[in-house]
């Protein structure tokens, strides 16, 4: 099993583990309630180097990328980070990444650990040229309302704004994150990503992927093998906003030539129960839906999921019953994120 250049320090932190993507990773630190709210309240460090880190160089990147991708890299200039779906060509998708442009025939992609060889491959047998950064580099993240405050005594971040980066010397800082807080995405070569990662953790929190994962159902973002899979459309995933119907793409006749029959909504529960993934949403008796992430939410004090509803029934505020161990509890559907 991996670990990352950080885990000799989690060991230190006396943090508890879990395997993930194939890497032994920090589950938490102390309790994954405290390492939420520490987030929600002030500031939490993230150690994500198992996240995949590739560059992608060449005359025809672009081109070849946006034909891949749905998003438009048009909207791309250099400092901007853009949200984007690679696509199979039944428009399914492959990973969701974020592209970075570093210049005219220069892009840097984070995309999920689960996926990274298997986007590799893929790019590659499309004709383009990808370096893998991913065991060279760490990958840390502040997130939260004081990230920036804390950061900013080791790099001038105070005029980033989100979805922006900036670099100093082979660091690269962006203004992103996965738990619905303002904060950071700090990608650095080894020995100085665990010289940053240190000197943060003094300050800051330590958070193990278990409140991430709490922090991203409270954001309502998606988690691939969950809400986003190959079967899965970014339409079904409810990310329209994230396809650009101006431009041609891969896939893009066999997304649009059916509607989803199911599409990614909200669920709060109206009492105590914890959803979890697969279990069904109901309707007088009738299985309308099905839970593709749940948790119990520390900030909002109860039980939330993010599922896959039958079009006709995708309501704000309809009344539902969430199936836990075959007993019916109280649930209304809702728009997401659940915080704001």
């Amino acid at each position: 099993m991996k670990t990352t250049p950080l885990h000799p320090l989690h060991i230190q932190s006396k943090a508890k583990f879990t395997e993930f993507a194939g890497y032994q990773m920090p589950l938490q630190y102390s309790s994954i309630v405290e390492e939420v709210m520490a987030v929600r309240s002030s500031a939490g460090l993230f150690d994500i180097s198992h996240m995949g880190r590739l560059w992608i160089r060449g005359k025809d990147a672009k081109q070849k990328l946006d034909f891949l991708t749905t998003n438009s890299l048009d909207k791309l200039k250099y400092g901007k980070v853009q949200y984007n779906l690679l696509v199979n060509e039944r428009g399914g998708v492959k990973d969701d990444i974020t592209v970075y442009m570093m210049g005219e025939e220069e892009y840097f992609l984070c995309v999920n650990s689960i996926n990274r060889e298997k986007v590799l491959n893929w790019l590659a047998s499309w004709g383009l040229t990808v370096e893998d950064w991913t065991f060279h580099s760490v990958q840390i993240a502040p997130q939260g309302k004081s990230a920036e405050e804390k950061l900013r005594k080791y790099f001038e971040v105070s005029g980033l704004k989100r979805y922006n980066f900036l670099t100093v010397g082979n660091v690269i800082i962006s203004r992103t994150g996965y738990t619905g807080e303002d904060g950071f995405e700090i990608y650095a070569p080894i020995k100085e990503g665990i010289e940053i990662f240190e000197a943060l953790s003094k300050e800051v929190q330590t958070c193990g992927l278990g409140a991430r994962d709490v922090l991203r159902m409270e954001a309502g973002m998606p988690l691939y093998g969950h809400e986003l899979s190959e079967d899965i459309s970014p339409l079904m995933a409810s990310l329209d906003r994230f396809i650009s119907r101006e431009k041609d793409f891969l896939g893009k006749d066999e997304m649009f030539s059916k509607e989803p029959q199911r599409k990614l909504f909200g669920l709060g529960l109206q009492e105590k129960g914890v959803p979890r993934e697969g279990y069904r949403i109901e309707m007088n008796g009738r299985e309308i839906g099905v839970v593709s992430s749940g948790t119990f939410s520390p900030t909002l004090k109860k039980g939330i999921a993010l599922c896959f509803v039958d079009r006709e029934y995708l309501k704000e505020g309809a009344e539902v019953e969430l199936v836990i161990r075959e007993k019916p509890v109280r649930a209304v559907l809702r728009r997401y994120p659940f915080i704001r």
